[in-house]
């Protein structure tokens, strides 16, 4: 079992209590660096693996696997790999997941969302996100979120003739009555609801 645990924005009080217990249940906990390493410590040991930022991709990708691979073996057990932010978005943990799943198909992978850089900013630039906005990192767009989608057939429709090809809705994310549902859409749906569209690679 590997669990990528999300640890805020930095604040230690922004950190989740399902990410706290996560740390300390977990038998071995990695980290990318030491800012990440110094919110884990006040619930374990984490261990800091090095994910240098350099444009050599075959160099790139033997570090990925070697990293991969150390995790991996950690993860016969139950192993956490904690990053900044929310492990899902824009995070060095959607990348390690990759390789993963790619080379030990076998291991179950959870993650523990978290305060991102989204609401952090929100917060912090006293800026409320009233209407629709554009997150980027500068690649091409390949995801599409729609928020409040009462209509999700309609919506998926208008999504798909822009080039959009694989659908999930959900409803009541994280609440006893979640509902997750891919591909097919269905005509109507309640107010919390959330839409993700993205291009297949």
């Amino acid at each position: 079992m590997l669990i990528g645990i999300s640890l805020g924005p930095g604040d230690p009080g922004l950190m989740t209590f399902k990410a706290a217990a996560a740390l300390k249940s977990c038998t071995k906990v990695f980290v990318p660096g030491e800012m990440a390493a110094e919110l884990a410590m006040a619930y374990c040991e984490p261990e800091i693996l090095q994910f240098p930022m350099i444009e050599d991709k075959e160099e790139l990708e033997r570090i990925w696997k070697e990293n991969a691979d150390t995790v991996a073996a950690a993860a016969e057990g139950c192993a956490g790999f904690a990053c900044i932010g929310d492990v899902n978005t824009f995070s060095t943990f959607s990348h390690l997941e990759r390789v993963i799943r790619q080379h030990h198909p076998g291991i179950e992978i959870q993650t523990i969302p978290g305060v991102g850089v989204v609401p952090t900013l929100a917060s912090r630039f006293a800026a409320p996100l009233e209407g629709s906005f554009e997150v980027s990192d500068g690649s091409p767009v390949q995801m599409v979120i729609r928020i409040k989608a009462t209509r999700p057939k309609k919506l998926a429709e208008e999504l798909r003739a822009r080039g959009f090809d694989e659908f999930v809705l959900g409803t009541m994310l994280c609440t006893p009555q979640e509902k997750i549902i891919r591909d097919e859409m269905p005509e109507r749906s309640d107010y919390f609801s959330v839409l993700l569209a993205r291009r297949r690679r």
